[in-house]
């Protein structure tokens, strides 16, 4: 089959594929496909974003837009610090992606960035809408779902850059923990 060919295939099942998708689309073995797709890439008509998995173009995937990709089979929202920075709540630009999912917390280091995915369970996996740049937290949802993890872990508390929120009178009684830059106890 001829890269263009190869190509065509390929963009027909999606900008991002795994290695089983795109060998079952193109009738090869996994290492034919993994040889195909590399040699896209050399031509610059793919990505290799992580092991097994592929973006199918020339540009580079956003970041949020894959977040659903890198925890397959279990789904995931743009949260946390992240979504807080795309909703223009802080400046600080975050360096990694942080994801909520069904799937267990762990690291993902892929070409685009690295993936920090927190478990949340199940009746908590809500708020978040999809937007074209793909599934992001409402930032009240991602306040909370800060809160829940650093409550979960009871390891130290987050810390939410440039936001300052009385949160030790929360009508629950709970505490998020030292969330914010301090002025509020500045101004005390």
């Amino acid at each position: 089959m001829s890269r263009l060919a190869t190509y065509a295939v390929l963009a027909n099942i999606g900008p991002v594929v795994t290695t089983g998708e795109a060998g079952a689309a193109l009738h090869m073995s996994l290492s034919a496909t993994s040889r195909a797709l590399s040699r896209l890439a050399d031509e610059g008509q793919a990505q290799r974003i992580r092991h097994g998995l592929w973006n199918i173009g020339a540009q580079r995937p956003d970041p949020f837009s894959i977040v659903s990709d890198i925890t397959r089979p279990y789904p995931s929202y743009v949260s946390f610090v992240s979504a807080l920075d795309h909703h223009g709540i802080i400046d600080q630009r975050p360096r990694d992606t942080f994801v909520a999912s069904l799937d267990r917390a762990r690291q993902v280091p892929t070409s685009v960035g690295t993936f920090a995915v927190h478990h949340l369970p199940p009746p908590l996996f809500d708020g978040w809408t999809l937007t074209p740049r793909g599934p992001i937290a409402t930032p009240e949802k991602a306040i909370f779902d800060i809160c829940y993890v650093s409550a979960a872990h009871a390891g130290a508390p987050r810390h939410i850059p440039e936001l300052d929120l009385p949160l030790d009178s929360m009508p629950d009684g709970s505490r998020c923990g030292s969330v914010g830059s301090g002025a509020h106890e500045r101004a005390r």
